[in-house]
């Protein structure tokens, strides 16, 4: 059965004997219940994983009746008469969120000490499924180094949550995933009104409010600015809701607009300089910014950004190799090519222009060598350009399949754990 193992107190997270109590794992109590012929005759069971023991409530564990340690009939056959203990041949790190997410209601955090695969086959044998919310508080995976934080409390108790999870977690409800939808459809449509408002309409005053695109865009900008300030108000961080790049997508996303609506009488009236003018007009090149906004409604762009965000150091490689490569042969091509009638390479900085435009493989036509030696030349930028751009992308494409193997979670079939 494994060596005798030392006892863990329903709740010592790392096998300290119950030394911090103030640990967020420090969660035992006493609970009455009913025992049947195949339970122990107390209110709190051990088990046992690999020879390290844990002791915990029986009503902690039936908070999920349907993973494997939740469900009487299925912990059931591993059950050791003889010591009063359940036995399981598993991982102990690993046991130790798992015994977590029962005594918190459903959060979990990977330990430090466990890779992420190995963690998620120990979720699939115990039958908790990242897939499904349980518990209270719903599931929550989270770092190891923040599973000790305390969660921010909603100010305005169950219907400031409720809101919150109605408007940031589309999956959590059929109302949430028809204003989710709601919320993409209005999106293109404005991003149409912005295409289609471009034909013809080229004089178009930025203050000029009598045109059926102005009536499209104000219905737009209304539904972006209730959904930003219901998220702002319902949001249990402040300070955290306002350090998300995409909540300030939002507000660049409506700002153009504001401008134009408080500064049109003076823009139609011709009262305002065309100088002051200008920069509101440029202004509403951050409408465009309404696209980005869907990116909150997919999993796989944000995974997408995640990996880049964590590819910045091989990016910042990419770049400086990539400028190197353009100051080099951009300089010998100027050198080789400037004294040529009708050239035009007349600098090194037109030289660089052609070393980029080669680089990267597109070939305007707008500038080429015309000696042999240009061209031998050209040929090795060509290849060196390849080889260069293709070291850090296989870094960066090796990133991405960790982070979305990361993202296939394990899921049960038919909501049954596997025996």
């Amino acid at each position: 059965m494994g060596t005798q193992g030392t006892v863990l107190v329903s709740s010592a997270l790392y096998g300290q004997g119950g030394e911090d109590q103030n640990h967020p794992s420090m969660l035992s109590r006493k609970y009455d219940m009913d025992t049947d012929e195949d339970e122990p005759n107390f209110d709190t069971i051990t088990i046992n994983v690999s020879g390290k023991r844990f002791e915990t409530c029986v009503k902690t564990l039936e908070r999920f009746p349907e993973t494997r340690l939740g469900n009487p009939m299925l912990r059931k056959k591993y059950y050791n008469s003889t010591r009063e203990e359940y036995f399981f041949d598993r991982n102990q790190e690993a046991f130790h969120a798992i015994l977590y997410y029962y005594q918190s209601r459903g959060s979990l955090y990977i330990p430090p000490a466990i890779q992420e695969q190995v963690f998620y086959q120990e979720l699939d044998f115990w039958g908790i499924s990242p897939e499904q919310p349980k518990g209270e508080n719903g599931f929550t995976l989270m770092d190891d180094q923040d599973h000790q934080k305390q969660p921010h409390e909603f100010r305005w108790g169950k219907v400031q949550k409720t809101m919150y999870v109605f408007l940031n977690k589309p999956k959590s409800s059929f109302g949430a995933r028809i204003w989710a939808s709601v919320d993409i459809f209005v999106i293109l449509c404005s991003v149409i009104n912005l295409v289609v408002e471009s034909y013809g309409n080229k004089n178009r005053s930025p203050g000029d409010t009598d045109t059926p695109y102005f009536a499209v865009d104000a219905t737009c900008v209304t539904f972006f600015s209730l959904d930003i300030v219901l998220r702002c108000l319902v949001a249990p961080d402040i300070g955290r809701f306002f350090r998300k790049p995409l909540n300030w997508f939002d507000f660049l996303a409506i700002m153009p607009f504001y401008l134009e609506l408080s500064l049109g009488g003076f823009m139609r009236t011709g009262s305002m300089n065309n100088n002051i003018i200008m920069p509101f007009k440029i202004l509403r090149i951050f409408r465009i910014t309404r696209v980005l906004k869907l990116i909150r409604h997919s999993g796989r762009l944000i995974l997408m950004i995640q990996v880049l965000l964590d590819c910045v150091y091989e990016l910042a490689m990419l770049l400086v190799i990539w400028l190197m490569g353009v100051f080099i042969f951009g300089t010998i091509m100027f050198y080789i090519e400037h004294e040529q009638e009708g050239t035009e390479f007349k600098s090194i900085m037109h030289s660089c222009w052609w070393s980029v435009v080669s680089m990267s493989t597109v070939g305007y036509g707008d500038m080429y060598p015309k000696t042999a030696l240009g061209k031998v030349v050209t040929s090795v930028l060509v290849f060196c350009s390849m080889v260069f751009l293709a070291l850090p992308m296989t870094i960066i494409v090796s990133k991405f399949n960790k982070a979305f193997e990361t993202l296939k979670k394990p899921r049960r079939k038919n909501g049954k754990i596997k025996n």
